[in-house]
């Protein structure tokens, strides 16, 4: 077991969660609503999840075997990745999907400062 693969734990207040979630959804509706985020998308929308994701993957794979095409697939470990975002350019993609701005400074203040 390497201590590099766990993620530290967060604790935060009740209130705080429930803000962040609030928070969350609204951001996720935005951006879905705008065009921003893909229908595909299947991390942290609602009603889908990782096993979502496999499953539709996993039935097409079988749709194309069956049709005779070739299948190859690559799998990518983005090891860290969310402990690797900029927050500048979270910042600025929020902007670009035309999140309210009090809904963005408020993010950026909660960032500001912040390390995983």
């Amino acid at each position: 077991m390497e201590p590099d693969n766990y993620r530290p734990v967060s604790l935060t207040c009740v209130s705080c969660k429930i803000m962040e979630s609030v928070i969350r959804d609204y951001v996720a509706e935005e951006m879905m609503k705008s065009g921003y985020l893909s229908v595909f998308q299947h991390g942290f929308t609602k009603g889908k999840s990782c096993a979502t994701n496999l499953l539709t993957a996993f039935e097409t794979w079988t749709k194309w075997m069956d049709e005779d095409y070739g299948v190859d697939i690559i799998y990518l470990d983005y090891r860290k990745a969310f402990d690797s975002v900029n927050h500048a350019k979270l910042i600025e993609k929020l902007m670009l999907a035309n999140i309210d701005p009090i809904v963005i400074k408020w993010i950026a203040a909660f960032l500001q400062g912040r390390k995983m």
